[in-house]
């Protein structure tokens, strides 16, 4: 096994994994057990993939070969959304509470060395929130709605490149009364060097089955083969299932015949991140993760057609 030495991370996914679930009605299709799980996340993200292929003519007795790649890749940025939202009597002190805010926050990006030009605010909404007053009528009694004040909803967006300041930038946002992570995505600048390498590796592989196949006695018509290859990425959003803890209760109590009714506490439930499996790769680039990561698929198929006996 090929095997190249790279340190991983650990980073948040934000709450919009969470919101996407409910909106779903679900993390995919995913079955909560002691074994390993699958799960669809179609869509969640722009993934880089694409497949190519070519066909021949004439051949009648076919060989097919094929080399299966993954890379874990390192992210080199990431760009976190915060959302910011104010509750006002009139427009003006609100932009003025919401702006003092997130300026403050700002200041605290900059100590943090994120630079201005990676930091932009997003205005989301700006809406009147109503409450109910009683009418009495001679028989009736209604509630209508009357103005009471506004909503103002704002985005950060930053980009930083240093994921261990990460813990420091929540803490920065939640002394200025920001605790909404929306979402944090994992940046790969040079994806060209990622498939550079992995399709290296792929032909690399495939030549030497070939040559394999070779002493076996086979004989390759070199006019006639035809190839395929197909690209896949996952980044770590997709890659985040929810699992619930089991808790066991003694049952001491019961035995003891107490006149106490026994109650099972509630289960509590997160997330993790669990990546892509290993077990239908060859070979693995990086193997060895410490937390979410950048993965890379990659498939080089060859059909060769076979010279007769």
């Amino acid at each position: 096994m090929l095997i190249f030495s790279i340190t991983a991370f650990s980073q948040a996914a934000g709450n919009w994994i969470d919101n996407q679930a409910k909106v779903k009605g679900g993390y995919g299709s995913v079955s909560i057990s002691n074994s390993n799980t699958e799960q669809s996340f179609e869509g969640y993200y722009q993934s880089n993939n694409y497949s190519r292929s070519g066909y021949s003519k004439g051949a009648d007795t076919v060989i097919e070969i094929q080399a299966r790649i993954l890379m874990n890749v390192k992210a080199d940025a990431f760009h976190a959304i915060f959302g910011v939202s104010q509750v006002c009597d009139s427009i003006e002190s609100g932009h003025e509470l919401i702006n003092q805010r997130i300026e403050h926050f700002t200041k605290a990006l900059l100590k943090l060395g994120i630079k201005k030009e990676d930091i932009h605010i997003d205005f989301i909404s700006q809406v009147p929130v109503f409450e109910y007053a009683a009418g009495s009528k001679l028989f009736s009694k209604t509630y209508n709605e009357i103005p009471k004040g506004f909503e103002l909803k704002k985005n950060i967006h930053l980009t930083y490149y240093n994921d261990e300041i990460a813990d420091k930038i929540l803490i920065a946002a939640a002394k200025n009364e920001i605790y909404d992570i929306i979402k944090v995505d994992h940046i790969v600048s040079d994806l060209n060097s990622v498939y550079s390498t992995m399709r290296d590796t792929a032909i690399y592989l495939l030549n030497s089955k070939v040559d394999d196949f070779k002493k076996l006695g086979l004989t390759f018509i070199p006019q006639y083969h035809t190839i395929a290859e197909s690209i896949y990425s996952s980044y770590p959003i997709e890659r985040y299932e929810r699992y619930g803890t089991f808790n066991y209760a003694s049952l001491s109590a019961i035995e003891k015949k107490t006149d106490n009714p026994y109650k099972a506490s509630n289960q509590s439930s997160s997330l993790f991140y669990n990546k892509i499996n290993y077990n239908t790769y060859e070979l693995v680039i990086n193997p060895v993760t410490k937390g979410p990561v950048v993965q890379f698929t990659y498939t080089l198929k060859m059909q060769y057609a076979l010279k007769k006996q």
